[in-house]
């Protein structure tokens, strides 16, 4: 018996310790399954990086792609392991990263601990890309030093040359600009001008109206002739005087040199190459075969330009390769009259060695001169000295600090002359005359780019973004020679611009700078569809911004751009000039979550909710409630931050989740939970929870517990059996 009692006391404490120990949990998942951990090995890097060719990539920088799924947290340790720092963070490729390395660090090593990464998907240096110089098939090509100086005639030590490969990579030009050559006429036949000519088929007022064709159309629209004198004496006098017609067929060749480097048709395999391949050319002859002609030409010539511009032609610029020692204020008028008109006028400084400053060449040296006509600022023309293959002043080149703006290639010049000419002793030229349609081309080739600039923004852009050459220092306004790529290339648009949501009030914005002469960039903003809003100017060669004190739950767009002051002599006024707009991404922030959720019992059916409201944008809070599951019970206005829950089982515990919401961003993160057991139906709050590790007898229990507390209630009666069987 006695054995019988000590095996009894032991069940006993066996079962309470069941009972009354550590408290467990009284509903088991249904789900059986457990999680394996599956080991993966991790793959080590190369012993050595990839074979990179040093020269061949930026030094200090790597690109750096992250597996799916990483995390920020996770790769901005990756960085910080090799002490690099994020440049910018790309788009077009998923979790692809620009890094800058530390200071000493080789781009081999850097690559190695990268590629041992495992978070690493690929690692790669910032490769160098070079521009495709776009080079024309033209058979004399190689002979055209002024446009790239290698050439086996006339080329010198220097580069010296317009950079005309890498403008031809930007742009080429277009059918659809015109310029006018006011000269000796064009052989607008020529096999390498005549698909570049300008025609101006079915204008009845430059002809007599007959078709000798009878092809539909009037003849030999092509341009005008205004000179009025076939040939003059040692005097001057006209010895034989001629009408104006409709043939500016050229017969010197000194304007059909001019046009060819402007804009012979080019990439034919015939001839030469133009600073422009496509374009069309306007013949208009205002000196006669001598190479002579009177102001009175000269101003019907610009008059004629003027009307066809005022009439719809697509009229650019003219090309001035004549001059003279006297002023003239009616000829001066009529480039005023072109400047209202919004055309360029580039004009030869003139090839008597001379200081223009002081011994003016016209119609190159007009400017404001507002003593001699206090109504007339003439400020349209850009005066062309003549630069040799070495990039020096050439020695028969007028010049002028204050008068003569830049200097263009105009020694041994091939170029076309009458009769499909062009490899001969007339098919090379040297003057000033030679260097002018160089930067008319250019002209048009930033115009044809810059489709939306006007003509002082274009002559601001050549002006402005010269080849400075330490030969032309105080020979020249700028000190520099022609650059088309950098007058090209100076105002590039950004591209590639992408938003990174940093935070609920933070954005940060990355591009490409592909500009090379910008002085700011303009970042602008449209908030939620609105119009865009210039909010911040930052200084050249930025690529990044950062947005802060945003809205929460809002949605930003933003456009950035870059602009350059431009110069505008011989006033002191500048033109500002921006370029294209990037790309207009959009981001949302998110809505900035409640805080501060609590629950509380009011009755055996109600409880009450309140939490903090941060959020700026909502409109309005989802509620959820969880007896077993969570499920969305109401939703309210903005603003709001308290609900009472009615309709509620007595006696039963609920847990509640609230967040924001709106259109733009959807829903914000969860509050934090907050959970409240109802009153009894009797209206008295439910008794509080039993504490872990005590015993609740009476209390609703599982079977484990039942026993055990009826075994613990036996001890008393079996200790009393056990002393009366001893007695």
């Amino acid at each position: 018996m006695k054995k019988l009692f000590y095996l009894l006391v032991i069940l006993s404490l066996a079962f309470g310790l069941a009972a009354c120990g550590t408290e467990q949990a009284t509903d088991i998942s249904s789900d059986t399954s457990t999680s394996t951990v599956t080991s993966s090995t991790r793959v080590s890097a190369q012993s050595t990086a990839p074979q990179i060719k040093e020269g061949t990539y930026v030094e200090g920088e790597l690109l750096v792609k992250f597996k799916p799924g990483v995390k920020a947290s996770s790769s901005l340790r990756s960085h910080q392991a090799v002490g690099a720092q994020v440049k910018q963070k790309f788009t077009v490729v998923p979790n692809l990263e620009h890094v800058i390395l530390p200071e000493g660090l080789p781009v081999k090593d850097a690559l190695a601990q990268y590629l041992s990464d495992p978070n690493v998907e690929i690692a790669e240096p910032n490769y160098i890309r070079h521009a495709t110089e776009t080079i024309p098939n033209d058979q004399l090509f190689g002979e055209q030093w002024s446009l790239r100086n290698t050439s086996t005639f006339g080329a010198g030590t220097e580069p010296a040359d317009i950079k005309a490969l890498l403008a031809w990579d930007i742009t080429q030009g277009s059918h659809d600009t015109v310029i006018a050559i006011l000269d000796t006429g064009i052989d607008y036949d020529h096999v390498d001008l005549v698909e570049n000519i300008w025609r101006n088929w079915g204008e009845t007022s430059c002809v007599d109206g007959i078709d000798n064709d009878n092809n539909g159309y009037i003849d030999d629209c092509v341009g005008w002739d205004f000179t009025t004198c076939e040939e003059f004496d040692q005097s001057g006098a006209c010895v034989t005087a001629k009408t104006e017609d409709n043939d500016p067929d050229d017969w010197d060749g000194h304007g059909t040199h001019v046009a060819g480097i402007v804009g012979a048709h080019t990439n034919n395999r015939t001839g030469i190459a133009g600073v422009m391949w496509h374009v069309q050319l306007m013949p208009i002859k205002m000196l006669n075969d001598q190479g002579l002609g009177t102001t009175a030409d000269g101003i019907q010539a610009i008059n004629y330009v003027v009307n066809m511009k005022n009439r719809g032609v697509n009229i650019k610029a003219i090309n001035a390769s004549y001059g003279g020692s006297t002023f003239s204020t009616l000829e001066m008028q009529a480039i005023y009259v072109a400047d209202l008109t919004s055309i360029l006028f580039v004009a030869a400084a003139g090839n008597n060695g001379e200081n223009n400053d002081f011994f003016p060449e016209y119609p190159a040296s007009y400017r404001c001169d507002f003593i001699i006509d206090p109504y007339v600022c003439v400020s349209n023309i850009i005066s062309v000295a003549a630069t040799d293959q070495n990039d020096r002043k050439a020695s028969f080149s007028n010049w002028g600090q204050y008068s003569v703006h830049l200097g263009a290639p105009g020694v041994y010049i091939i170029s076309t002359v009458p009769g499909d000419v062009y490899f001969t002793q007339e098919g090379f030229a040297n003057g000033t005359s030679m260097a002018a349609p160089h930067v008319t081309g250019v002209a048009g080739l930033v115009w044809n780019y810059y489709y939306y600039f006007n003509h002082s923004q274009v002559r601001g852009m050549i002006i402005r973004y010269v080849n400075i050459v330490p030969e032309l220092q105080r020979w020249v306004y700028t000190g520099g020679r022609l650059d088309a790529y950098g007058a090209l290339s100076a105002l590039l648009k950004p591209t590639d611009l992408a938003l990174n949501v940093d935070s609920f009030t933070q954005i940060t914005l990355t591009w490409t700078d592909n500009a090379t002469g910008e002085d700011y960039y303009m970042v602008e903003r449209s908030t939620s569809g609105g119009p865009y809003e210039h909010i911040i100017t930052l200084g050249p060669n930025t690529t990044t911004y950062t947005d802060s004190a945003l809205t929460d739950g809002t949605r930003y767009a933003y456009r950035v751009r870059a602009m350059s002051s431009l110069p505008n002599p011989p006033t002191f006024a500048t033109n500002e000039a921006y370029s294209f707009y990037s790309n207009a991404p959009s981001a949302t922030t998110p809505l900035i979550p409640p805080t501060g959720l609590s629950a509380t019992a009011i009755s055996s059916s109600q409880i009450n909710l309140s939490w903090t409201d941060h959020s700026m944008a909502e409109d309005g809070y989802r509620i959820e409630r969880s007896s077993s599951g969570f499920v969305q019970i109401a939703q309210t206005g903005p603003n709001t931050t308290f609900y009472s829950d009615t309709g509620l089982n007595p006696e039963t515990a609920y847990t509640y989740r609230v967040r924001a919401y709106n259109a733009a961003a959807g829903n914000s993160e969860y509050s934090n939970e907050a959970s409240a057991t109802t009153f009894t139906s009797g209206g008295t709050p439910p008794p509080p929870p039993s504490s872990s590790g005590n015993c609740s007898i009476g209390a609703p229990q599982n079977t484990p517990t039942a026993i055990a507390n009826l075994m613990v209630m036996l001890i008393p009666l079996l200790y009393i059996v056990y002393l009366r069987r001893r007695r």
